[in-house]
């Protein structure tokens, strides 16, 4: 399969190319070449034009494209013309030219605070009450949706918690993790749910929850739709 994957030359971008490109052909979107791709388009998302050429002759599209927020974004400028401008260029694209499966990676962020609990695309109930990160991803959801009902573009959303390769324990931001947390997960993980997800028959409109085992998020649908468990569990953390 033709894949498009956007952000692929970024911090969780990059792990996900890896594990997508072992299967499929990979075609980066992002500002700068990412080298795990089997090709790169360099451009802005928010470019209508851009995304039009990136997605030409693609069989799917896996959308992990993110402002950079480092300290939380200090105005909606940047944050809502990559994550929710971006989003739309693409969709609007994709029924363009007639594609019609895509994986839209979203954040457990999104759910209500309560064990277990979680959200219908684009209905909710959502968690309105966290950052200005999360109101974007709430957006890409209503997206994603609007996209599925009006133009039967099929996406399965993935919602995983806080990405941090296994390895280093170093965030995207620089910053080192002394500790296990249980919404940790890493980028590869990501990137075999994705696979599961666009070897899905159909799948219409749905969300699944990604997370540890002990996370508290409800990844039953992760195992029984995807055949998904997480590889990467952050053993070399202490716990506790």
């Amino acid at each position: 399969m033709r894949v498009l994957l956007t952000g692929a030359a970024g911090y969780a971008g990059r792990g996900i190319a890896a594990i997508l490109s072992a299967a499929h052909h990979v075609r980066s979107l992002d500002i700068r070449e990412a080298p795990m791709a089997a090709e790169s388009v360099i451009g802005s998302i928010a470019d209508l034009d851009v995304c039009r050429a990136a997605l030409m002759e693609m069989d799917a599209a896996v959308l992990c494209h993110m402002a950079p927020n480092p300290t939380g974004y200090a105005t909606p400028v940047q944050a809502i013309d990559v994550n929710v401008k971006g989003t739309a260029n693409l969709y609007h694209c994709a029924v363009e030219q007639g594609l019609t499966r895509i994986v839209l990676i979203s954040s457990t962020g999104v759910l209500p605070k309560a064990p277990g609990a979680t959200a219908v695309p684009g209905d909710g109930p959502y968690n309105f009450h966290h950052s200005l990160y999360v109101l974007t991803k709430i957006m890409q959801e209503d997206i994603a949706r609007f996209y599925h009902e009006t133009h039967g573009v099929s996406t399965v959303i993935l919602r995983p918690g806080w990405i941090v390769y296994d390895e280093d324990f170093t965030t995207k931001y620089g910053a080192k993790m002394e500790r296990y947390d249980t919404g940790l997960i890493d980028p590869r993980d990501i990137g075999a749910a994705a696979a599961g997800a666009l070897a899905l028959p159909a799948p219409g409109l749905e969300a699944i929850d990604l997370g540890q085992d002990d996370s508290g998020f409800d990844v039953t649908t992760a195992r029984e739709r995807l055949g998904w468990a997480p590889r990467y569990r952050f053993t070399g953390l202490p716990r506790g």
